[in-house]
């Protein structure tokens, strides 16, 4: 199976595994690809999934419908990023998300049962400790997310999520429009622009487009 080197080396399920032994292990896991149209679901909220998925083309969104029929955005990744691996661990593996191509994307599926089942090769137990270390590294984004969605205002949740991902020159550039921003918030798009407005107002930030600057905290 011949993926591309650079996604390879951008998905973290494949670190100090060469090319070619990701090449074969995925051979021997009798992992395919799928592509999929935009807005096309991937894996639907309350569905089992038995395979960890990887993005080797495009964009995917995760969602979560909250009571009220609004959606809430759970995670957006492009090429290398991992999705489905934590509900093909869990029990029940029902997906409490819903996981959509935002763009036109292509997939990798590696089956979990195989995973699991396959040989002690070196590169199939490296795969397995990456897997567990992305898991223990999702939980903790999950926890840094639940701190930013549990800010009492807008304000807060903004400056949280800029400070976690701005730079050592205080620079965040975000993947998100403002709508997705907003949705990643938990908020109002029309709100968020209010808000961002005002922080620039009190010289708490510059704003270009999707480029961030905390200019104090």
């Amino acid at each position: 199976m011949e993926i591309s080197r650079k996604v390879l080396e951008r998905c973290p399920l494949f670190a100090q595994i060469s090319a070619a032994q990701a090449w074969q292990l995925l051979d021997e896991l009798n992992a395919w690809t799928r592509t999929y149209a935009c807005g096309e679901a991937l894996v639907l909220a309350g569905y089992e999934n038995h395979s960890i998925g990887i993005v080797l083309d495009g964009t995917i969104e995760a969602y979560k419908t909250e009571p009220d029929g609004g959606q809430l955005m759970m995670a957006r990744m492009g090429p290398g990023g991992v999705f489905g691996d934590v509900i093909c661990g869990s029990r029940s593996r029902k997906s409490p998300v819903t996981v959509v191509a935002a763009t036109p994307v292509q997939t990798l599926w590696v089956p979990y049962a195989r995973v699991l089942s396959g040989g002690g090769s070196p590169a199939h137990i490296l795969f397995l400790q990456n897997l567990i270390a992305l898991l223990a590294d999702k939980y903790f984004s999950l926890d840094r997310r639940l701190e930013l969605l549990m800010a009492r205002t807008l304000r807060e949740k903004i400056l949280r999520y800029l400070t976690a991902e701005a730079g050592p020159d205080s620079v965040c550039v975000t993947p998100f429009t403002r709508a997705q921003l907003a949705a990643y918030l938990g908020c109002d798009r029309s709100a968020l622009c209010r808000e961002l407005s005002r922080m620039q107002r009190d010289g708490l930030l510059e704003v270009r487009g999707r480029t961030f600057r905390l200019l104090r905290n």
